[in-house]
């Protein structure tokens, strides 16, 4: 298999389920997009489904490099930002990735329940562990861990894609003060306040 094949798939997948969903996006248009036909593609990817396992995967890989969850000597707050960082540079590197996370989690949960694999399940593990540990120390709120990492990821994950709607009603910001502000008030969902 070609490595720069493979990863214009990839490429051309992300950016059309991020725009599209899973529904609604068609292997020809991924195919044409990358300059092959249906029958090349499915050479590379043997059906719809195994390519976009193989784009969570991708996406998957990319973010768990992104954050520092695994340090003894760092806080919860302290990982619980780096999980915030890592998400929002991964939207700025790969807006659509994040698109497809929030595909993930509303459009898929059919398919999540059916699932043996589900490649973006560290990043949830991690969360409700670092909550936990959080709610241990007395620095994180108690209440139940999943629904807390649904509070946290919704925050980040809906402020991101609906930026381009709240800078258009609610004023211009440059990206370091959205970025800034958008992870305080997700930290700010799980967090004890004094």
């Amino acid at each position: 298999m070609s490595v720069n094949t493979r990863d214009r798939i990839l490429t051309e997948a992300e950016r059309l389920f991020g725009r599209h969903g899973f529904v609604a996006t068609r292997l020809a248009s991924i195919a044409s997009a990358v300059g092959l036909g249906n029958a090349g593609l499915l050479h590379h990817f043997p059906s719809k489904a195994a390519l976009y396992r193989a784009v969570l995967e991708a996406i998957a890989a990319d973010l768990n490099t992104r954050y520092l969850v695994d340090a003894p000597s760092i806080s919860e707050v302290e990982k619980l930002n780096g999980l915030i960082d890592g998400l929002l540079s991964l939207h700025r590197d790969r807006p659509n990735a994040l698109a497809i996370i929030a595909h993930e989690f509303l459009d898929q949960s059919g398919r999540i329940d059916e699932a043996e694999f589900l490649p973006l399940a560290r990043v949830v593990e991690d969360t409700v562990a670092i909550l936990q540990a959080g709610q241990r120390a007395g620095t994180v709120r108690n209440g139940d861990p999943i629904a807390m990492t649904a509070a946290l990821h919704g925050a980040l994950i809906i402020g991101c894609l609906g930026r381009t709607v709240y800078r258009k009603t609610g004023g211009d910001y440059s990206s370091d003060d959205w970025e800034s502000e958008l992870a305080r008030s997700a930290l700010a969902t799980v967090l004890i306040t004094s």
